[in-house]
């Protein structure tokens, strides 16, 4: 395996794959990239074609496609997986994204109305980042978020975030809207349901890119896909949903900060570059 030329990432080499592949790689593109993954399509010498994903960091995803079961997903296997690093291979979807189709916002309801059905259906022991489908959960990640915003502003690295800002954030937080939105219909989250990581199929739906689901209001996921595809979500989930996604929103790049000072040994100035482009 080769390092990633930027990134904290490691990506086999086109021998490497054979064995897994059963055939050569005559083509190799590489279709996103970042800081915690890098994304591929391979092209083989037996006319098929697959994704290859390289990753990094927070992620649950190989352990969730080793477990999950459903219709909604693509077929993946991973074939590494050490020291907070993995790489898998996953079925190419030929189809179109629901971004590309310009639905009208009924359309788009319904649609995600069956999506979640589906994710309430997938089987398996599903791995998730955190639990807040109770208030006791809510309130702890709530307290992780202010306790890391405030360290920062002790070590003169707030990047501008005041103490009075992050008292308002916790009232916020706390507020009796978010505490009722917390609690109301909890089930499994995707986290990340986009206009680019679903796929419409004549057969029904595929959903890519599970590194970080958690257990949560499934309100979360519809208001990720309507704010994705410029439709307001609030036409369709309470104020206090939207809440509770701003905050994980702001969570996530605590995350990401925590990722960051982690994994800073072994980063090259030019990922520092891209991440902030």
């Amino acid at each position: 395996m080769h390092r990633h030329p930027y990134f904290d990432l490691f990506l086999h080499d086109d021998e490497e794959l054979l064995p897994y592949l059963g055939s050569r790689v005559l083509e190799r593109v590489t279709l996103h990239e970042w800081p915690l993954s890098c994304v591929q399509q391979l092209t083989l010498g037996d006319g098929r074609r697959l994704i290859y994903k390289a990753q990094a960091g927070p992620t649950v995803e190989p352990s969730f496609y080793a477990h999950a079961r459903s219709g909604l997903l693509p077929e993946a296997r991973t074939i590494h997986g050490a020291d907070g690093h993995s790489s898998t291979l996953i079925e190419f979807i030929d189809a179109p994204l629901i971004k590309d189709l310009a639905l009208p916002e009924a359309e788009v309801a319904r649609v995600g109305r069956e999506v979640l059905a589906q994710i309430a259906g997938i089987q398996g022991e599903l791995p998730y980042r955190y639990d807040i489908t109770k208030e006791g959960g809510w309130r702890a990640l709530v307290q992780g978020l202010v306790s890391h915003l405030r360290a920062r502003i002790d070590g003169g690295t707030s990047g501008g975030v005041s103490e009075a800002l992050v008292r308002d954030l916790e009232r916020w937080a706390h507020s009796e809207p978010v505490l009722t939105a917390v609690q109301a219909r909890p089930g499994y989250v995707h986290r990340d349901l986009t206009g680019d990581n679903l796929f419409v199929l004549p057969d029904g739906y595929r959903l890519i890119d599970w590194q970080r689901p958690i257990l949560g209001t499934t309100d979360l996921d519809l208001i990720t896909l309507f704010g994705s595809l410029g439709f307001d979500p609030l036409r369709h989930v309470s104020e206090g949903a939207l809440r509770v996604w701003l905050l994980l929103q702001i969570h996530w790049f605590r995350d990401l900060d925590e990722w960051i000072v982690q994994y800073a040994s072994g980063l090259q100035a030019p990922c520092f570059v891209r991440f902030g482009s």
